[in-house]
């Protein structure tokens, strides 16, 4: 039996997942813009003496409490994974402040804290507030309600605000405070309460791929399970009744009998020749930042106090800075055997002076048009035979998208490699409405 065709646009965790799943059913040509596959997955190798040293500059961590799919996922793969150690520090460079969370030697790195009155008191509050976001109930809160809503509700102070939940909540999610204080109360607290954020001990193990995330796209490409085009970049996508032609931007044309577009949401809209009425509406809603990275070993881009060292350090100009900055300390998060320091900056004031690796990432920003907009994808998935995948479709995350891909599989009745147990959460913001009804 001659199996159908269907194209992969974008070579992420989604599109090389949803490769890796249709690839049983279908005949699956993956499309990728770049010279590389992997999307945010990114591994610098720098040699170092004999040794040759393999350091993530995007996607870095998960859990297998958080990322069912992506877990075993990597496990079929017969991918080796290490513990990681997770932590988090905020440096202030104008108000002198500086605590980490690892121990209470970080949280009180700088000893002028054991006697602040306001420090002592920003950890009070950082207590009220885990305990009180922990046994909240979220019945009475709508989709319309933000962080910064339930935050002047319910009287937390700007120290908590400053030093505390927006630096936290823009190192996790890659975006400034301005659209931080927009972000969905409601999914905030479901990603910080089903993560363990809220919790002081007991939090989910990290792991990180060991030899760095690009290995689980060697294993995948070494399956030979689907064909794949890099420098492929779509210019426009036709649909017409019983076939789509993609064309690139130098050319090229390929014929298929569905399309699986696994790009940014606003990538995938510019893409359609003629996006539908729902299409338009639903795909628009999603918006991004763009964020720099550097890879350094440049210490000023940390704290000053080695003390409050941690896996994930932001640094502030001011209190009242809108801009996002954040370190991530690599020896700590990926075990590395070295006597240099090496460190992934996000968004620095300045650049590194010297640097080994220099790029740009696009996160999702959230609020409430987001979320909105996620309910309603299911509306035009099929829709001229066109499927949409992506982590933009949850959180944002490798898990997210992975799961978006598990979902058109399952449309497409592509069973996945593995069964997901009885406990599974989806991290899919979908409504029950599909295309068609």
């Amino acid at each position: 039996m001659i199996k159908k065709k269907i194209a992969v646009i974008g070579s992420g965790i989604s599109g090389l997942s949803a490769s890796v799943f249709l690839s049983s059913k279908y005949e699956v040509q993956l499309l990728e813009k770049n010279d590389y596959l992997g999307g945010h997955t990114r591994t610098k190798k720098l040699k170092e003496n004999n040794n040759i040293l393999s350091i993530d500059t995007g996607f870095i961590v998960y859990n297998n409490k958080n990322y069912p799919d992506l877990s075993n996922f990597f496990k079929y793969l017969n991918l080796e994974t290490e513990e990681s150690n997770m932590s988090f520090s905020l440096s202030i460079n104008k108000s002198n402040i500086e605590y980490g969370g690892s121990s209470l030697k970080s949280l009180f790195a700088q000893k002028k804290n054991l006697f602040s009155f306001k420090f002592l008191l920003l950890i009070k509050e950082i207590r009220r507030f885990y305990k009180f976001c922990k046994n909240l109930s979220l019945e009475n809160y709508t989709n319309e309600f933000t962080l910064e809503d339930f935050l002047n509700q319910n009287k937390f102070s700007d120290n908590i605000r400053n030093l505390h939940i927006y630096p936290m909540a823009s190192s996790i999610w890659s975006n400034n405070k301005k659209e931080i204080k927009n972000f969905p109360f409601v999914s905030f607290i479901n990603f910080f309460k089903n993560h363990g954020l809220f919790d002081f001990k007991n939090r989910p193990q990290w792991r990180f791929v060991k030899g760095g995330s690009s290995k689980y796209i060697e294993k995948i490409i070494s399956k030979k399970m689907f064909n794949y085009k890099v420098n492929f970049c779509v210019k426009k996508i036709i649909r017409k009744k019983n076939k789509i032609v993609i064309i690139s931007d130098n050319g090229q044309n390929i014929e298929v009998d569905k399309v699986v577009i696994a790009t940014h949401a606003d990538q995938s809209l510019k893409m359609l020749e003629e996006p539908s009425k729902e299409e338009n509406n639903i795909l628009s809603k999603f918006r991004y930042t763009n964020n720099e990275a550097f890879l350094h070993s440049d210490h000023s881009f940390m704290p000053r106090n080695l003390k409050a060292w941690s896996s994930w350090n932001f640094i502030g100009d001011s209190i009242n800075d809108n801009n996002f900055s954040l370190s991530y300390w690599m020896n700590n998060l990926q075990n590395i055997k070295s006597n240099k320091e090496y460190f992934v900056t996000i968004n620095p004031q300045i650049s590194p002076k010297e640097y080994y690796d220099h790029t740009f990432f696009e996160h999702p920003i959230y609020n409430l048009e987001t979320i909105n907009a996620q309910k309603k994808i299911n509306i035009i998935q099929g829709y001229l035979n066109t499927y949409y995948c992506g982590s933009y479709c949850g959180f944002g995350f490798h898990e997210d998208g992975i799961q978006s891909a598990a979902y058109i599989a399952e449309v497409l009745n592509v069973a996945l490699p593995w069964e997901r147990n009885e406990n599974f959460e989806s991290r899919l913001n979908y409504s029950k409405k599909h295309y068609g009804d």
